[in-house]
This record gives structure tokens, sequence and C-alpha cells, in this order.
């Protein structure tokens, strides 16, 4: 049985991150079946977000089906942490 880190990790491999407007910053945004959807930013160090590209940490948004933002973005996330926030949005 594959443990739960193997099968997070493919999670966060179905983000495809494009440029971000901010010099050296990355991001990737994905839409689930249930219309929930994810945003993953990261950038340089100083540039304002909440995760950094250099040690692979990275800042997530959580929009619900009516486009609204929960709360507020999540930084310094591990690709793990990623992963397992885009497995239980899978299930809402």
């Amino acid at each position: 049985m594959p443990c739960l880190t193997n099968l997070t990790d493919t999670m966060f491999d179905q983000l495809t991150f494009q440029a971000h407007p901010i010099p050296g910053a990355i991001q990737a945004r994905y839409k689930f079946e249930n219309d929930w959807s994810i945003s993953v930013v990261a950038g340089l160090p100083g540039s304002g977000l909440y995760g950094n590209v250099t040690d692979n940490t990275y800042e997530v948004a959580i929009y619900r089906p009516n486009g609204n933002m929960t709360e507020d973005v999540i930084g310094w996330n591990t690709k793990e942490e990623v992963s397992a926030m885009m497995k239980v949005l899978s299930h809402l």
C-alpha cells in the first residue's frame, strides 16, 4: 500500500507553474472538479510573497466555488503540505 506522502506528492505534481508578475516568482492555479480552486505562488527572498523559490516553500490561497477566497493566504508550505491541502479540497 502506498504511503500518504507518495499519494500527496502526485497532487502537487498536477500544478503547472508559470511566471508570476513579480520578477523571479512563479504561480500555479488548479481548479478541482467540485469547483474549489487553489493558487500556489513562490518568489525570491524579499519579494513580499509568503513562499520562497530557493527553499521550495509556497504561499497558498484557496478559493470557494463562488470565487471568493477563504480567510487569508497560508504561507511557507512545503510541497507535501500543498499536496495535503489539494487532497482535502478535492474531496469537498
